[in-house]
């Protein structure tokens, strides 16, 4: 399980680039109990985790690919901007791409973090917010494919 506070660097970290090219097959919330005074929220991501990129020796690539439960933790300020145009119904929605993600520390007497998630598909797409870290959890070890994500049926 990798988490946020094995990493402490900010914008320039390889956080930029540890999701690229990630598909997004599904969003959740876990909100907290304000009865209860559990004020914490969490954004969870289900993707296609890309845990290794494979060249060979002819240019092709394969990678080895996991599911996984991506959760950002104390979620604030949310917002989703997600477009997939007006088709008047003929398309479909699809996964979601994930080009690259950002952090920046706030200012607190605390870790908290403002996160951007760009996304490849849809074009201009975006998820931002703030959280205090992340854990990511495979929920299966990664498989060699040829592409970039698994197949639908293989994802648990």
């Amino acid at each position: 399980m990798a988490t946020d506070s094995e990493d402490r660097r900010t914008l320039d970290d390889d956080l930029v680039w540890r999701w690229h090219d990630n598909l997004i097959y599904g969003i959740s919330f876990k909100i907290g109990d304000p009865e209860k005074q559990d004020w914490r929220s969490d954004l969870v991501l289900d993707i296609d985790f890309i845990a290794e990129w494979l060249c060979g020796a002819s240019g092709e690539f394969r990678f080895r690919v996991a599911p996984a439960t991506l959760t950002f933790h104390d979620v604030a300020d949310l917002q989703i901007a997600i477009d997939h145009g007006d088709s008047d119904g003929r398309t479909a929605m699809n996964e979601l791409s994930i080009d690259h993600v950002t952090r920046e520390r706030l200012a607190r007497p605390f870790d908290f973090w403002h996160w951007t998630i760009r996304l490849n598909s849809p074009t201009g797409g975006k998820i931002a917010f703030c959280a205090s870290g992340y854990s990511q959890i495979l929920r299966t070890e990664p498989k060699l494919v040829t592409e970039q994500h698994l197949p639908r049926g293989e994802r648990t």
